[in-house]
């Protein structure tokens, strides 16, 4: 179940981001993700009363804190690189985020079984599959600053696997409301002393982010209740940041971003690696 769970994560973060990505292109990243996180913050504050988890947890309170702390650098780079980049580059860029909790796991003695071990690498091999040649082949002065701020994103989100995972150990919601409450916070400061947005937003752009927020909400929740399931966090991580194949595959079908045969036998040894790491 927890696998199931994490899985499903990744899909609704591949959404997400290729929503994110493309409203991106006509708005700030930072106002695409404040805008996002505003709708899922009420979302998470009736989870919150829902369940009755009022009594404050000190370790979720702090590991919150600094998911949003790592994730709205993640994000606003993360949005930004795929807004003058090309997302078939950026997302399995960003899939290298899941160096961060496996190397951590394992340092936590969190190890995988065999099985795991090889879909492990072999998800690894097909995000470098899926990304290799075009890097190879794209034009370095639109794509560089794209890469570099991919670079940064995919380390910040390794650390919010990382927080999320040791915050739900404790409060699973009020690890994400303290994590949202600092994504509104932070940017809606950004946001004050920055430019007005000269583009205004039409009804379906106001759809398209609330389902970015909704999405990626969504996601954390799965995440974390996967984590909280007994399931390793080396093994979690992998299934859960499987997104950029989601996200390419959506850039490919409705952005029309041209995939190499090479990269398709890329997302193919990405669906191998997760049949093998929820077999083990």
């Amino acid at each position: 179940m927890s696998a199931l769970l994490a899985v499903v994560s990744s899909v609704l973060w591949g959404g997400a981001d290729f929503l994110g990505g493309r409203l991106s292109r006509q708005h700030s990243a930072a106002s695409v993700v404040f805008r996002g996180q505003l709708v899922a913050l009420p979302c998470l504050i009736v989870a919150l009363l829902v369940v009755g988890d009022l009594t404050p947890h000190g370790p979720a309170l702090l590991w919150g804190a600094l998911a949003g702390v790592a994730g709205v650098i993640a994000l606003g780079a993360f949005y930004h690189a795929l807004a003058i980049g090309r997302m078939t580059i950026v997302a399995p860029i960003a899939a290298t985020s899941v160096a961060v909790p496996v190397l951590i796991g394992l340092a936590l003695g969190q190890y995988p079984s065999v099985t795991q071990a090889v879909g492990i690498v072999v998800a690894g091999c097909g995000t470098i599959l899926a990304v290799g040649p075009e890097l190879r082949s794209a034009d370095q002065s639109q794509s560089g600053r794209s890469i570099v701020l991919a670079l940064v994103a995919a380390l910040g989100f390794g650390l919010v696997l990382v927080t999320i995972a040791l915050g739900s150990r404790t409060s699973v919601v009020q690890t994400l409301v303290t994590q949202r409450l600092v994504y509104v916070a932070v940017l809606g400061v950004v946001l004050l002393f920055r430019p007005r947005d000269p583009n205004p937003w039409d009804r379906r752009q106001l759809v398209a982010v609330a389902g970015n927020g909704v999405g990626d909400m969504g996601a954390n929740l799965l995440y974390a209740e996967a984590i909280r399931g007994g399931s390793s966090l080396p093994v979690t991580s992998v299934l859960a940041s499987l997104y950029p194949v989601v996200t390419a595959l959506l850039a490919h079908r409705f952005d029309g971003e041209r995939l190499r045969r090479i990269q398709y036998a890329g997302v193919a040894a990405a669906f191998v690696g997760v049949a093998l790491l929820t077999a083990g």
